[in-house]
């Protein structure tokens, strides 16, 4: 179920499907005003508003035909728009266009107006000479509020088509789900792995693998922490969100004290609170959309695009984004309260990983370039300012790494001595 609803709210018809039911029901109702209830309504409405059917019948043609024009330039537009992302930026941002709400409000409204329009010249009646309606004037109305989205979404294709516009929002986006986890973080307890060896000593144990192949999309750690109290055992997360698993994947362990049976209908209950899928979603995993901006700086990197201000932008805004996972211990986090039977405990992010997996590709591919190396270790200082001791020490290990695999490049000395400063500050930060 949770799988359909993702699918639904991320899908592309789901604005025009809402917006085309609104119109179909407004057409049909307008239709029984002006059949029905003329008379009535001329008590409330102004006679402005009221023209003759062959009147309405040529408003709504033009209508009809302009919504048709302005749908079919917008789904081309959306299509150029689209192939652009996936070529200069990644195909992974490609959603974020698409799940815009402006632009699927946009091919909402020109969809239900067209079939508005439609319907009205279906259900119009043209033998009654000096009959009055009221439908052209309610598809005029439409066809202002359709011009107003028309604007509406030239000007949203405009700013998404920048990269640092684009780079701006997946920073927004990253930073509201890291303030969720390290909110998170500082209010449960964090053990190290001997810790965890010494609470799960001794206990009996179920390994539980994952059912499908795939992405780990989702974890309903609440529930989880409910089974735990309701069998009075401990759960065990061996995965984070985001990793890849296949059915020979251990993703969590069940440890228990005597000798619990756990039926089949209780380990698919298990099962529903991991939602798996083919690819990754930004919902509870921050690490994939500082992929999507890592992702953004390799391409500015190629030489096709050769735009490396771009790529030195990303090492910034990655610097601001780590800056706030930078005080983040690697371990397990226990969640439960007090007096509590049964709790979950589950793998915490690892800072060394995230490091890593966010600098050393645009490091690499960006080595020759003096610029993109002494970015590198700005940003990297940034990271360090708010970093624990323990991730003072690995951000130090790491640029050692990066320093000494450029040390030896054919850099001038002008271009060496910038790279030398920039890490020695950072050492002596």
């Amino acid at each position: 179920m949770k799988k359909i609803i993702n699918k639904i709210r991320t899908s592309i018809w789901l604005y025009p499907t809402i917006y085309s039911l609104f119109a179909f029901v407004l057409s049909i109702s307008i239709t029984i005003i002006d059949k029905t209830y003329t008379d009535e309504s001329l008590n409330y409405v102004n006679e402005l508003f009221y023209t003759t059917s062959s009147l309405a019948q040529a408003v709504l043609s033009i209508i009809a035909g302009a919504f048709i024009t302005i749908s079919t330039f917008t789904f081309s537009t959306t299509m150029v728009v689209l192939t652009m992302y996936s070529s200069q930026f990644t195909p992974r941002v490609v959603e974020n266009f698409l799940n815009n709400k402006t632009t699927m409000k946009s091919f909402g409204v020109f969809l239900s107006g067209f079939i508005y329009a439609i319907t009205s010249l279906l259900f119009i009646d043209t033998n009654k000479d000096g009959n009055l309606v009221i439908a052209a004037s309610v598809g005029v109305i439409y066809i202002i509020v359709g011009l107003v989205y028309f604007l509406l979404f030239i000007h949203n294709v405009s700013t998404h088509i920048q990269a640092s516009d684009l780079i701006s929002r997946l920073h927004e986006e990253a930073i509201g789900e890291i303030e969720k986890y390290t909110n998170f973080a500082k209010e449960s307890e964090i053990i190290s792995e001997v810790k965890l060896e010494k609470i799960i000593d001794k206990k009996n144990f179920i390994k539980i693998f994952a059912r499908s192949d795939g992405y780990i999309q989702e974890i309903n750690y609440q529930r989880l922490k409910k089974f735990a109290q309701r069998y009075k055992c401990i759960v065990c997360l061996k995965k984070v969100v985001g990793q890849f698993v296949s059915t020979e994947t251990r993703i969590l362990i069940i440890y228990f004290e005597g000798f619990e049976d756990f039926t089949e209908i209780v380990l698919n209950e298990l099962h529903q609170c991991i939602l798996i899928g083919n690819k990754k979603t930004q919902a509870q995993d921050f690490s994939f959309t500082i992929q999507k901006i890592v992702e953004i700086a390799l391409k500015a990197l190629s030489p096709g695009i050769n735009d490396p201000n771009t790529a030195v932008h990303c090492l910034k805004i990655m610097g601001v984004l780590l800056r706030n996972l930078a005080n983040i211990e690697k371990g397990y986090i226990i969640l439960k309260e007090q007096n509590e039977f049964g709790f979950i405990i589950y793998e915490a992010f690892d800072f060394e990983v995230l490091l890593y997996d966010a600098y050393n590709q645009i490091m690499f591919y960006g080595q020759k370039d003096v610029s993109i190396v002494v970015a590198g270790f700005k940003s990297l200082r940034f990271i360090k300012a708010k970093a624990s001791q323990n991730n003072r020490e690995i951000i130090d290990e790491y640029a050692k790494h990066v320093f000494n695999k450029r040390e030896n490049k054919a850099f001038g000395k002008l271009e060496f001595s910038k790279i030398q400063k920039e890490f020695n500050d950072l050492l002596n930060f």
